[in-house]
């Protein structure tokens, strides 16, 4: 496999056939508890300036960066990428703390509206509201620290053909076949 200093790249149909990856972690170079099968995006470069497009900031404009990225995104399929004990209990950590992010605010948003509908006189149901609905969009950074591409340190290619792991441990490296 085509290897750089601290990089990694193995080709996209190697990682999308089950039982091709090393059986330690890419991360931490623990031994694999959980095999996870996921899909990787490339990273698109949307050309030319959002504010200066032909349909500026409306919806035309929106809509052509969509095509953009549409026409330019690839996916490579993973299957059964290794996590070791501390990248699953990692993961659950961060899931977890976004659901409760969420699922809390929405439960304080809806709950506060829903109380201030039936009950005269607090006003302090409104600072509830509005606390409730700022933690809604805040579970959204808890939620990619716990992300699988984050964790692994895996990316795309512009091109999809590949998949570039950055900073692998030696033991993932070490089981990798050579080329």
């Amino acid at each position: 496999m085509p290897q750089r200093a601290g990089v990694v790249t193995l080709p996209a149909d190697f990682v999308a056939r089950e039982g091709n990856l090393p059986r330690h972690c890419a991360r931490h170079g623990l031994p694999a508890v959980r095999q996870h099968d996921f899909l990787l995006q490339s990273k698109v470069k949307i050309e030319g300036n959002r504010f200066l497009q032909v349909g500026g900031r409306g919806v035309l404009g929106m809509a052509e960066r969509l095509d953009q990225h549409g026409r330019k995104v690839r996916v490579a399929e993973v299957k059964g990428w290794p996590l070791c004990r501390r990248c699953v209990r990692t993961r659950a950590l961060w899931l977890t703390v976004a659901a409760t992010l969420f699922f809390g605010g929405l439960a304080a948003f809806a709950g506060s509206l829903i109380a201030a509908a039936v009950t005269d006189g607090m006003p302090w149901l409104a600072g509830v509201a509005v606390a409730g609905f700022a933690l809604l969009p805040l579970s959204a950074f808890p939620f990619v620290l716990g992300s699988i591409p984050r964790l692994t340190g895996a990316e795309t290619s512009p091109d999809g053909a590949s998949v570039i792991i950055k900073n692998p441990s030696r033991a993932f490296t070490a089981e990798l076949p050579r080329s």
